[in-house]
């Protein structure tokens, strides 16, 4: 992702090392970010997208990801309830602390975004998508598998429609003032 906004900046005729950090920086939170949404879709595929030192650290393995998928689909199911629930902590404390590392990136680039000059600002406009997405996780107590989360389909509900019309008014905020 770094290497996608080191480029956006270049494109501008911005190429110094306060503008660089702070591209690295929203990169880095964004990598992080990219893993944890894509959780659900590369479990599918038979992938973890949660780094092995954070996975052992918090006892989380595809078994895990399986079990907490289905916490996270059927709630009420009864069956291995305990087992379940169990599973579903520990992903979400894995969750919360690859979250607490993307925020920790975005908003160090949020406090030194002032040394990018002010027409390289647009290039950062992706780090209000990362952002927004924290707060997301946030709202949903880090459940990465939460079916608003997730997404997909076209019956998109009301705090889901909230969510996605608040984004774009966060992005056209930003777009003016040239600050996120």
């Amino acid at each position: 992702v770094s290497s996608v906004l080191y480029l956006s900046l270049e494109c501008v005729g911005l190429r110094d090392e306060a503008s660089d950090t702070v591209a690295s920086d929203i990169g880095v939170g964004l990598g992080i970010l990219t893993a944890l949404r894509s959780t659900g879709f590369r479990a599918i595929q038979g992938e973890f997208s949660i780094p092995s030192d954070v996975a052992s650290k918090h006892s989380v393995s595809m078994d895990t990801l399986w079990k907490a998928w289905d916490a996270s689909i059927s709630p009420d199911d009864t069956e291995n309830k305990k087992e379940a629930v169990a599973s579903k902590e520990a992903l979400h404390s894995a969750a919360r602390e690859m979250a607490d590392m993307a925020s920790f990136h975005l908003h160090r680039a949020r406090d030194n975004q002032s040394a990018v000059p002010k027409e390289g600002r647009p290039c950062l406009l992706p780090a209000v998508c990362g952002l927004q997405y924290l707060d997301s996780l946030r709202e949903f107590d880090y459940d990465v598998l939460h079916p608003s989360l997730v997404g997909g389909g076209d019956n998109v509900t009301g705090p889901e429609r909230r969510r996605r019309l608040g984004l774009m008014f966060l992005l056209g905020r930003t777009w003016l003032t040239g600050t996120f």
